[in-house]
């Protein structure tokens, strides 16, 4: 008796795994039908029912107040009157995209109004832009939706509020609308991973994948017109004790261009540092500890005898603990601040330069090591001050704890990318 049932259980059970895994590929498969503009140059896609299996919404524990307002909107999501299948496939029209847009049916239009309304929150909702057409637009997650009939385009970018009249010309556009199996030869490369980009003309792609407490990323590269060197010399940078560390080589002139803006909005000699930085090598270190910085107070007085004099009072404070070198020729100190933001104290070491927040420079000891890798960088969100407001890492800092990411030669004109972000339920 007891046999039977335990054959009975594992029947049924055996029955339920097959008829699951078989309605997970018939929902993989309709999912292939999704509808993109047939002249995408880039594709961007969520595998929804890949994440919920990893159990996203469970296991992914997040910062205390602001990951659980984020998980709390992410669960809005399915009340949304929105016909969602297992992979969402966003397309851009752009070579450099700054926006994706995704084809949708609607399946309760007054459901989808009512979570513009309660579940975003869209700053505006106008109906008839043109015959037939309504527009509503959320500035804060840079989000915007154009639907006509059962027919919904959503818009996600920077600049999207920009692309309402483009939005409005693709909603119209059927005809130049075509399926995820008809576009592409093997769709199913496109959802191996929960979320991947990939570029249409070079099939160079990025892939996230979620792991239990953990983001895996993984990419390749290619390039006809990169020489990318084999092999590098860094600084070795510290293994423990900090915030966030990383370097780069600079070998490619777009990096080059893109390390000018960065410097160009800071009051120094951009173009200066950058012709001297020959090496094109830089790294930084934000240390957990803090260093007491001296600073002097200059006030004047009148004496007894009405006589200018002046007063100098010492006026301490702590500051980050911040280390940075360049590989650069010997006038590249030249360009160095003395001050920005904070007091700078520099050092020489072969063909490096250092630049330190801490009085102690001198006592570094500093060792070099040759790699493969491009650049390298971890940053420990969850102990970045929160007043250091750089938006991209605040935005992280509420979902995840840990950051590594880092860019190999593989060859010449091919990088592969590889890091992990944790959350915050992993423990060292």
């Amino acid at each position: 008796m007891i046999k039977k049932i335990i054959i009975w259980i594992i029947a049924v059970v055996t029955l339920v795994a097959a008829i699951t895994w078989g309605y997970y590929i018939f929902r993989q498969q309709e999912s292939y039908k999704s509808l993109v503009h047939k002249k995408s140059k880039a594709l961007l896609t969520i595998s929804l029912d890949d994440i919920l299996l990893n159990q996203f919404f469970g296991n992914w524990q997040s910062a205390a107040t602001e990951g659980k307002d984020f998980a709390s909107k992410l669960s809005i999501l399915k009340e949304n009157g929105i016909d969602i299948r297992a992979n969402i496939f966003l397309f851009a029209l752009e070579d450099n995209p700054k926006s994706f847009y995704a084809l949708f049916q609607l399946k309760d239009e007054q459901q989808f109004l009512k979570f513009l309304n309660e579940g975003i929150v869209v700053d505006s909702i106008e109906n008839d832009i043109l015959p037939g057409i309504s527009y509503a637009y959320h500035q804060t997650n840079k989000i915007a939706f154009v639907w006509r009939g059962k027919e919904l385009l959503v818009g996600l970018g920077f600049d999207i509020d920009q692309n309402k009249k483009e939005m409005t010309q693709l909603i119209q556009s059927q005809d130049d609308w075509i399926s995820i199996e008809q576009f592409i030869q093997h769709p199913s490369i496109l959802t191996r991973k929960s979320l991947r980009y990939s570029d249409i003309s070079t099939d160079n792609f990025i892939e996230f994948d979620l792991k239990g407490d953990h983001l895996d990323v993984s990419g390749e590269f290619y390039s006809e017109h990169w020489n990318f060197p084999k092999e590098y010399l860094v600084r070795e940078l510290t293994a423990s004790g900090y915030v966030a560390k990383g370097w780069i080589n600079i070998t490619n002139d777009t990096i080059k261009s893109k390390l000018r803006e960065v410097l160009r909005e800071f009051p120094l000699s951009a173009d200066s540092l950058m012709a001297h930085l020959d090496g094109n090598y830089i790294d930084l270190e934000v240390l957990k500890n803090t260093v007491i910085q001296t600073d002097t107070i200059v006030n004047y007085a009148v004496d007894e005898n009405f006589e200018t004099i002046e007063e100098r009072t010492p006026y301490y404070s702590k500051v980050p603990n911040l280390r940075i070198a360049m590989h650069g020729d010997s006038e590249l100190h030249q360009f160095f601040p003395s001050k920005l933001f904070y007091q700078w104290y520099q050092k020489r070491d072969h063909d490096f330069w250092i630049l330190s927040t801490s009085k102690d420079i001198n006592q570094f000891h500093l060792k070099y090591t040759k790699t493969k890798e491009l650049t390298n960088v971890s940053v420990h969100l969850a102990d970045w001050p929160t007043e250091v407001k750089i938006t991209p890492i605040l935005l992280l800092k509420a979902i995840a704890s840990d950051i590594n990411f880092n860019v190999k030669v593989a060859e010449s004109n091919r990088l592969l990318i590889e890091g992990t972000m944790r959350d915050y339920s992993y423990k060292n």
